[in-house]
Order: C-alpha cells, then structure tokens, then sequence
C-alpha cells in the first residue's frame, strides 16, 4: 500500500515565498540604475600623475633664442596637460636661480613662461648657474613613486665636473628622468667636432633615461622636438 504524504501549508508556503522573490527581483532591477547614477566616480588623485620641472636659461646670450625655449616649453606642457600631472618652472642664468611656480596647473605655468624675458647683458657677467638650478630643481620632488622629469632648455654651458657628478647622483636617487633641449644660436662643437657646449648634460640625460636633443635656434624643429620630449616623458616609470 503507498502511502502519499502531506505537508500542511507548504503550496501557500511555496507560493508566498514566489512572490517574495518577484517583489525583490523588481525592486533590485528599479534600484540599479538609481544606484549607478548616484555612486561616486572613481577619482585618481593628483599624487598620481607626472611632476615635471621646467628649467629656462635666461642668460644674457640668449635673447634671441629666448623665443624658441619658451615655445619648446609652452608645446611640452601642453602635450602634457592631463588630469593629475603638475608643474613647476625655474629661471637661470649668471644671477641666483628663480623658481616661479610650485607645482601648478598647466595653464598656470604656461601663463608664467610667457612672462619671461633674458637677463640684461652686464659687464661683470657671470657663469651660468645651471648647477644651482638643478640643486633647486630636485629639492622640489618627493622622495615618493610618482613619474619626475626634468625638462631643461639651456645653451648648454655646463663645465664644473664635481657639480655635475653631484647633480646624476642626484637624479639618480630620487628617480628623475632628466631631458636636455639644447638652445642656441651658435654650434655645440668645435674644431674636429668636440662638443663645447652640453658635454655632460648629455651624459646626465643618458643615464637617468631621459633624452637629449639639439634643437639649435630653428623654430620649425620645435613640433618634433616636442613631440619626442612629451612621449618620453609620458612613458617614464623609473621606480
């Protein structure tokens, strides 16, 4: 004989716990799109963009120049005007280095370069103060991971080989990526084509992974040379 069993209750009991899970099937595809509306976007913070130190030669020698390195500078910072980088720009020459902006805006430091003038030519002219500049410029960074470039446009007057052994050591330690425009109006080399002009600067490019070019005072190289510049800065993870 079978015997068939009964649960007393258990339809209404399975049919209410049916609906239940209608009701809150419902409820959870009308609260979705509430909720995706309402949820905070992810925010990168600034910390984790590129810092980037523009350096200026405003010597007396270069007033003629001077329009090329700061439309070298202006491109750079434009191609790399993107959410989280910042910026700061120094100013040297034969007087005490200058720092005009700390970590800044795009649009405030292009705004800052373009009121930059050469030094007046004085009679007791002094040597560059490239070394110093560099001094100033690494104490802006933190010894932290974030992406650090130097960008420095210069004619390239850099003896003193202990102040140049310091200033890689440097870069070196704090991870700086150090790119060299060379800016003038007269060869970088001399007889039997030995450099003059930039002999350790590019040294200091080459070994912090940065790049070294001879722009010269020719306006039509400045969208390549921009053009390198930005992309090896862009891509600089040195950690």
């Amino acid at each position: 004989m079978s015997i068939e069993r009964y649960w007393p209750g258990s339809s209404k009991t399975r049919l209410a716990g049916l609906v239940i899970s209608c009701v809150m099937a419902v409820l959870s595809f009308c609260a979705s799109p509430l909720l995706s509306d309402t949820a905070p976007q992810e925010q990168h913070p600034s910390s984790s963009g590129h810092q980037l130190v523009v350096l200026l030669d405003v010597n007396a020698n270069q007033r003629k120049v001077l329009p090329v390195e700061l439309s070298l500078a202006e491109g750079v910072i434009q191609k790399l005007d993107q959410p989280g980088n910042v910026f700061s720009v120094i100013i040297f020459g034969s007087q005490t280095p200058a720092l005009l902006k700390p970590w800044v805006h795009a649009d405030e430091v292009l705004a800052a370069i373009r009121d930059v003038s050469s030094e007046e030519t004085r009679p007791n002219y002094l040597s560059v103060r490239l070394y110093e500049a560099l001094n100033l410029a690494f104490g802006r960074f933190a010894d932290d991971a974030r992406p650090k470039s130097l960008l420095i446009i210069t004619e390239g007057n850099d003896e003193r080989d202990k102040m140049f052994q310091e200033s890689l050591s440097r870069a070196q330690q704090l991870h700086v990526a150090c790119n060299v425009a060379m800016v003038a109006g007269h060869s970088f080399y001399g007889t039997k084509a030995i450099q003059r002009y930039g002999f350790y600067l590019r040294e200091l490019a080459g070994k912090t992974r940065g790049r070294y070019i001879e722009v010269g005072d020719r306006q039509k190289k400045i969208p390549r040379s921009v053009d390198r510049f930005s992309k090896g800065i862009l891509a600089q993870d040195w950690k």
